[in-house]
């Protein structure tokens, strides 16, 4: 009898109760529907950083043309025909300027604005941030002493804020004079 009673308690204690492993799945529920969207924007804010690198390989192109020329040109140095016009200059697809597609890249417009210039990558609009219009912006400016200044702004819109680096917050992409 002993013995039958202490089998029947080892079969009892082996394994978890239902409320055990509810309790775990909702934990474990919480815990992802806080996590996962911190991962979604970790993963878009990365491949903005890229952008940025990108802007870069564009400044770069700029810069060499404006030592040339001692002029800003009217479209991208160094790049195939442009795609058509928008606010106020060309427009570049992305696979015409890079030579491959990209998820998150749709397109580069080059802005005249007066001397100055504004590079302007702009993401395809997708639920995953939001279907907000990311769209990182390159100031070049013209300086009085025919030199160039550079900043990487996001046109102050806080539904971009979360999904771009640090160094892009600041500014609004039409002023000159601040920085």
């Amino acid at each position: 009898m002993i013995r039958r009673a202490h089998q029947t308690m080892a079969a009892k204690n082996s394994g978890f109760t239902l409320i055990e492993l509810m309790a775990v799945t909702a934990i474990i529920g919480i815990l992802l529907s806080v996590a996962f969207p911190v991962i979604i924007n970790y993963n878009i804010k990365a491949q903005t950083t890229d952008g940025v690198l990108l802007l870069s390989e564009l400044r770069r192109r700029v810069e060499i043309g404006f030592n040339r020329t001692n002029a800003l040109d009217l479209e991208i140095p160094s790049s195939p025909p442009a795609d058509g016009q928008k606010f106020g200059g060309p427009f570049y697809n992305y696979s015409t300027l890079f030579g491959a597609e990209s998820e998150m890249w749709d397109r580069v417009e080059y802005q005249v604005k007066g001397p100055h210039r504004v590079l302007v990558l702009r993401a395809q609009r997708k639920p995953e941030w939001g279907n907000s219009d990311i769209g990182l912006h390159l100031q070049i400016r013209l300086n009085d002493d025919d030199t160039l200044s550079f900043r990487c702004t996001i046109n102050n819109l806080a539904s971009r804020e979360p999904y771009v680096p640090s160094t892009c917050m600041e500014g609004g992409v039409d002023d000159w004079v601040s920085w």
